[in-house]
């Protein structure tokens, strides 16, 4: 079976780089989510065809970013009631958009429920049956935001310890599997001693 084909291969790149050109800050997150998912799945063991699945749909899980305005996305302070409804769209945007393309359409799982949580305190639609691939990228992502400097998480930015813990410690919310698997990949080890990989 073929993993990718040319129209998958041009389509991907053509929407990455809309995407990069639209808002840089969210494109180099969707590169470093897409790495961490990609070998999240190999720690897992997933099946190889599997683990680019889901490197796929963690580079496009926030496609849909590009109907946000970047007013909402550089916003340094707390958003507002309906800037965050703005910014709850995006899984559904970006699903939207990738249904248009035939060579997509399976990987619109990820990115419409890559914001759910297994307790149904998620969005867009609060559900708490999550495709594996979705709950992958889901800890990836929350991973990056929360030790990635950004507008508006400047003072709350983490370490990876700290994230680390916070995933663990949300076993209701988070695969407790999927964050092992994250903080093993993370580690690398060197002689006698352990170093966090750089992403």
């Amino acid at each position: 079976m073929e993993v990718y084909n040319y129209s998958e291969y041009y389509l991907i790149k053509h929407l990455m780089t809309s995407l990069k050109h639209y808002h840089y800050i969210t494109y180099l997150h969707s590169i470093r989510v897409a790495k961490l998912t990609y070998l999240v799945s190999k720690k897992l063991e997933l099946p190889k065809e599997e683990q680019i699945y889901n490197c796929k749909g963690g580079l496009l899980h926030d496609i849909g970013k590009v109907l946000v305005p970047v007013s909402i996305l550089d916003k340094p302070g707390p958003l507002t009631e309906l800037e965050y409804e703005f910014v709850k769209i995006h899984p559904t945007y970006g699903s939207e958009m990738l249904k248009i393309f035939p060579s997509l359409k399976d990987l619109v799982p990820g990115v419409l429920y890559h914001h759910e949580r297994l307790d149904g305190s998620g969005y867009p639609f609060g559900v708490s049956i999550i495709p594996l691939s979705a709950q992958i990228i889901g800890i990836c992502d929350s991973f990056d935001a929360m030790t990635t400097k950004r507008p508006y998480n400047e003072k709350r930015l983490k370490s990876i310890h700290e994230a680390i813990f916070e995933l663990k410690t949300q076993p209701k919310k988070y695969n407790y599997k999927i964050v092992e698997a994250l903080e093993e990949v993370l580690w690398e080890k060197k002689g006698d001693q352990q170093h966090f990989i750089s992403i």
